[in-house]
């Protein structure tokens, strides 16, 4: 079977139930947006508030899915080409992103280019690749929360906005759609070819999340409404034995209590792989690419396809890859492209390894990485 997730559009005019809307992804609406200017206006594209197809239209579109059977396995394994290949519909765990997509994993925050991901390089220090910025002296016995996410008072600095959370750029991204944006001045294609700009895109975050004063941003998380109505998230806040809904708010990953009492990196955990919803989490990041990919399609037919792999050929390729260590699992004893792997938690006690430096193309912020020890 193919897994299609239910979701609410993102668009005013959807047709909703009361017995799926609990697995619906909205995003709430502002008031309209005046077009940006731009000096590249590929195409005069405009969309009504009732043009944006679902969301999970735009990421089956962008990111096609293999087929599975009822417990997540995948069927059969076709021939991976840019035209052809597909991905893992139940996602579990992040810790094949960035590889091969056979791997069950998806393209990482640094593969879709999100501009505002603020990453750690890849310098073998712990969590490289990562928003969590330790320095290069770190042990690899350090936890993640002792390593800071980039946070700044100013959009103008080095680090421009600092990590924006990519639901809060899909959330600005989508209001401003529906507000009727021109879609024409949201690209440039010699610059950005299928992404939207980044300048243009801040402009967007900015008027639905403004800045006050020399101030951090404090952002919604994304299962609020101000923060987009994700419905991705399944947060973990009912613990480990209740996958299932109502959620409670938590984490997205489901880590079992002892796990939890360590105060390691919860980032390893699994995302919700059992009950109704299982394999259905999707990173936000997916969704905001899947959109632009939409999108540009829209304006730029010629030069921008209908999936993220045709628009990204190189990534298939690809020698060094964005994946970022993990620590020792309790399920690595089975094969790498199954759900049993996949759904394994860390083993205890915490085993990590940080591994070694690589080069990775993009821009990465060195502040923390060079800090003294």
């Amino acid at each position: 079977m193919k897994l299609l997730l239910p979701l609410l559009s993102m668009s005013a005019c959807l047709l909703t139930s009361a017995t799926t809307e609990s697995n619906h992804v909205r995003i709430a609406k502002s008031k309209k947006d005046k077009s940006p200017k731009s000096s590249k206006s590929p195409k005069s594209t405009k969309i009504s508030k009732s043009g944006l197809p679902e969301i999970n239209i735009l990421m089956n579109t962008a990111f096609p899915m293999w087929e599975i059977d009822v417990n997540g396995n995948r069927v059969v394994t076709k021939a991976c080409t840019v035209d052809s290949c597909e991905w893992n519909p139940f996602y579990v765990t992040k810790r094949y992103d960035g590889l091969h997509p056979d791997f069950g994993g998806h393209p990482t925050d640094l593969d879709v280019k999100y501009p505002f991901f603020g990453g750690s390089p890849f310098g073998g220090q712990p969590y490289s690749g990562t928003p969590h910025h330790c320095k290069k002296c770190d042990t690899d016995d350090i936890k993640a929360k002792e390593c800071p996410k980039i946070v700044t008072v100013t959009d103008t600095g080095p680090d421009g906005p600092g990590h924006v959370p990519p639901h809060i750029s899909l959330a600005s991204l989508v209001r401003s759609v529906e507000g009727g944006i021109r879609l024409a001045t949201i690209f440039d294609y010699d610059r950005y070819q299928c992404r939207v700009i980044p300048d243009v895109l801040l402009k967007m975050i900015r008027k639905e999340y403004p800045r006050v004063g020399m101030a951090a941003v404090d952002y919604p998380k994304p299962t609020t409404v101000e923060g987009g109505d994700f419905k991705y998230e399944f947060p973990s806040g009912n613990g480990l034995g209740n996958q299932t809904p109502p959620y409670a708010d938590g984490p997205p990953h489901w880590c079992t209590a002892e796990m939890k009492a360590t105060g390691h990196w919860d980032g390893v955990c699994p995302y919700v792989f059992e009950g109704p919803d299982a394999g259905k989490y999707r990173h936000p990041h997916i969704a905001y690419a899947a959109l632009e990919v939409y999108l540009a399609n829209k304006v730029m037919p010629s030069m921008c396809k209908k999936t993220w792999l045709q628009n990204n050929p190189q990534f298939l390729d690809s020698v060094i890859r964005s994946d970022t260590p993990f620590p020792t699992m309790d399920g690595d004893a089975n094969g790498m492209k199954t759900v049993a792997n996949w759904i394994g938690q860390p083993a205890l006690p915490w085993t990590y390894d940080s591994g070694d430096p690589k080069t990775y193309p993009g821009p990465f912020s060195t502040e923390t990485y060079f800090s003294q020890c």
